[in-house]
């Protein structure tokens, strides 16, 4: 099996990337886009405005209430995210002790060479991570991070942090070899969406973030972990009002993709996702994992494999 190098690796995956951005998976039925719904939408909302303005609804006054009440919904999302900023700060330390802890058994694990008889391996700096435009990010072994401020006003989208390891299966023996990985994540943000309040229809904005795993072998297709939630918001708003939500984020997890077959002589990409996937009638979405101590970070890839048994042909 030909061994398939760094830079072929990092040219392929952005290759794949930029189509992903390019060509999206449209999970739902887009209804804000199509004209036909849009024009019926529009004469829904005159014949509400009409109704109400003719029994006497002083609509000025109703939209100037409303105005104050976004700006104190404004306030009071403002400063509990302050709040999510000052707790990240004071558990960034704890956060790095505990890497720091695990990466030193990890480590003593690997150099005994697993639990017999299954060896086991720790990668510990991506060779690549891919974020949205206006991110940072860096790959240091045990600690390599990404900070990505995500913001839109689309009808739907995903967009994707991903951090890339490598690892080439040496063993010549046996047709495959099993693979069970676990990935450390940690994540701290904070997710915010806004939905205005318009006439005549519900509307609803919503965010949400995840985590999850991939195995990607030789360049085949993507084996992918059932992803694992770590936060989300729903605004709705309707006639009278609109919808805020929010939350703050900190979690730490290990990810889970057990059984995967991997020949001979192979490379192994494992890409490990932050994933925030997002929806708006009409409204916004923030998913801010940049400011201040805010992060994603995914230190090290650990797994174990299990070799397949020679074969007794009778």
């Amino acid at each position: 099996m030909k061994t398939i190098s760094k830079a072929e690796m990092k040219k392929a995956i952005r290759a794949v990337a930029a189509d992903r951005v390019k060509h999206p998976v449209i999970s739902r039925p887009d209804f804000a886009k199509d004209p036909k719904l849009r024009s019926i939408r529009r004469a829904s909302e005159t014949m509400a405005r009409e109704f109400l303005r003719e029994a006497g609804l002083e609509r000025k006054k109703l939209e100037a209430l409303q105005r104050q009440r976004s700006v104190e919904l404004e306030r009071v999302v403002k400063q509990h995210k302050a709040d999510a900023l000052r707790r990240a700060s004071r558990q960034r330390d704890a956060l790095h002790s505990s890497i720091r802890a695990q990466s030193k058994a990890l480590q003593s694990l690997a150099a005994r060479g697993g639990f017999f008889p299954n060896p086991f391996f720790v990668l510990d700096t991506p060779f690549l991570i891919l974020s949205p435009p206006g991110s940072n990010s860096a790959a240091v072994p045990w600690g390599s991070w990404a900070k990505s401020d995500i913001k839109a006003s689309a009808s739907q989208g995903t967009r994707f942090v991903s951090f890339f390891f490598a690892w080439q299966n040496p063993n010549p023996l046996g047709a495959y070899s099993r693979l069970n990985a676990l990935p450390f994540m940690s994540a701290t943000g904070y997710l915010k969406a806004r939905s205005p309040s318009y006439w005549g229809f519900q509307n609803e904005s919503s965010v949400k973030a995840s985590a999850q795993v991939s195995c990607v072998i030789n360049f085949g297709p993507h084996l992918t972990s059932q992803s694992v939630t770590v936060g989300e918001a729903t605004a709705i708003s309707h006639l009278w009002s609109g919808g805020y939500d929010a939350e703050s984020i900190s979690a730490e997890q290990y990810l889970n993709l057990t059984m995967v077959g991997v020949p001979s002589i192979s490379s192994v990409i494992f890409e490990v996702d932050l994933v925030v996937s997002f929806r708006n009638d009409r409204g916004e979405i923030e998913a801010d994992f940049k400011s201040g101590n805010f992060q994603i970070a995914y230190p090290f890839v650990a797994f174990s494999l299990l070799n397949s048994p020679p074969m007794v042909m009778g």
